[in-house]
């Protein structure tokens, strides 16, 4: 297999805005969807120098590269392994001039990065730097979860970029949003659903995640008869019964009580109904 070094920028304006490029219908490696600007480390480039370059050769625009904000890996097209690393960048003179690798450019809120068709990884990371330099989110994150219950199972995924780790559909609040047009968004971004009626929220649990920060969480009893088209933040799909809900290992702590509550509050209704 060989082996190289890739760089990519965060390219960031003023007033905040980061820069995405979409990569050309016709290209033989991930076609279409949207990214940020980078390429290769040529033989003697410095990284930042090699940033500069494609940079300038993809978009026309000169930048001040600041500090190394991410290292990842990945196989190109070419089963090619490299590692690649993210830098910050700070816009400062051009106008843009696309380069025939991509066809359409944006500059956006980080915090909108999830409404373009993109990778895993990219939205990994454009959060994260929204976390820590734009503080798109509070602090405190609050984030809410539907428990969806058909012929007496429930619905969970398992998150792409944790193998074996299982969510309910649902996420984090916004921002300048509501609990309700948070929770609709999240839907409709995990599971492509509309249509659904949230029935009850019974259940709530805090707790500080890995990296330190404070979670609230809560669960719905969510009622649906859509069909369900998952995001690429997740693998797959399954419905569990009651008794197959300790077999699997969840992404929140309390999340395997919040589904047998759910199970028992959904029989509540069944019963009073």
């Amino acid at each position: 297999m060989n082996f190289g070094v890739s760089v990519k920028g965060i390219i960031r304006r003023s007033d905040g805005k980061i820069l995405i490029v979409k990569r050309n219908s016709q290209d033989n490696f991930l076609p279409g969807i949207w990214e940020t600007v980078g390429g290769g480390v040529k033989e003697k480039d410095s990284p930042q120098k090699a940033l500069e370059r494609e940079i300038m050769e993809e978009t026309g625009l000169t930048v001040k590269i600041r500090e190394p904000f991410n290292v990842f890996t990945f196989e190109n097209e070419k089963q090619e392994f490299k590692i690649g690393i993210t830098f910050v960048c700070d816009y400062l003179d051009g106008k843009i001039k696309l380069s025939s690798e991509h066809s359409d450019f944006k500059w956006i809120d980080s915090r909108d990065i999830k409404q373009y068709d993109s990778t895993p990884s990219l939205y990994e990371e454009i959060v994260t730097y929204s976390n820590k330099y734009n503080n798109s989110y509070e602090r405190f994150a609050v984030s809410q979860k539907a428990v969806i219950i058909r012929d007496n199972k429930c619905f969970i995924a398992e998150i792409n970029k944790r193998p074996g780790i299982w969510d309910l559909p649902g996420g984090r609040i916004d921002k300048r949003e509501d609990a309700e047009t948070s929770f609709r968004r999240e839907m409709k971004e995990e599971i492509g659903i509309s249509d659904f009626k949230i029935l009850a929220t019974y259940d709530r649990e805090t707790w500080l995640s890995l990296a330190g920060a404070a979670v609230y969480g809560t669960a719905s009893l969510v009622k649906t008869d859509e069909e369900f088209t998952l995001s690429t933040e997740h693998v797959r799909g399954k419905w569990i019964s009651e008794s197959e809900i300790d077999d699997y290992e969840y992404i929140w702590p309390a999340m395997n009580r919040m589904i047998k509550k759910g199970f028992w509050y959904h029989d509540l209704l069944l019963k009073n109904n």
